[in-house]
């Protein structure tokens, strides 16, 4: 009876030990993606801001046609509010730079936290496996003993 409790515990050892492996495997994967999402997000804040510069210098451009039509020149009022454009502008596009930024910086941590959580599962994998070979070992030597 006590081998029976031997392969038992061999089975459930190896069961644990390939749930472990398994759980480290898709916290891999899960990392991955999280790595491709940051990166994704920085290259979309990228391409946001060629956009949002593109619109600044067709609205700065589209102020100064507008000055140049009534003859005003660039300077005192129009040249502040040409100013102002650019600075706003630039304001927002440095927002958007830093949502970006953040945004992969928060995938980063999840990236983090799936390749720390993946290496635990498969150390804890390791130490279950290792107390049910001990556990059913002392059973099968306990029910070896009282064959005896």
């Amino acid at each position: 009876m006590g081998w029976i409790q031997a392969i038992t515990g061999g089975i459930d050892a190896a069961q644990n030990i390939a749930q472990g492996k398994q759980a480290k495997a898709d916290s891999e994967t899960n990392r991955r993606i999280a790595e491709f999402q940051a990166t994704d997000a920085l290259l979309r804040g990228t391409k946001e801001e060629e956009r949002y510069r593109r619109l600044i210098a067709t609205t700065v451009g589209a102020q100064k046609a507008s000055f140049g039509q009534r003859n005003v020149t660039a300077s005192g009022t129009a040249l502040d509010i040409l100013s102002d454009t650019a600075q706003i502008g630039e304001e927002d596009i440095q927002t958007i730079r830093s949502n970006a930024a953040r945004t992969a910086w928060g995938y980063r941590n999840q990236a983090s936290e799936a390749s720390r959580w993946g290496a635990a599962q498969l150390s804890n994998a390791y130490g279950r496996a290792g107390s049910t070979l001990l556990t059913s070992g002392a059973q099968a030597y306990g029910s070896w003993k009282q064959d005896q």
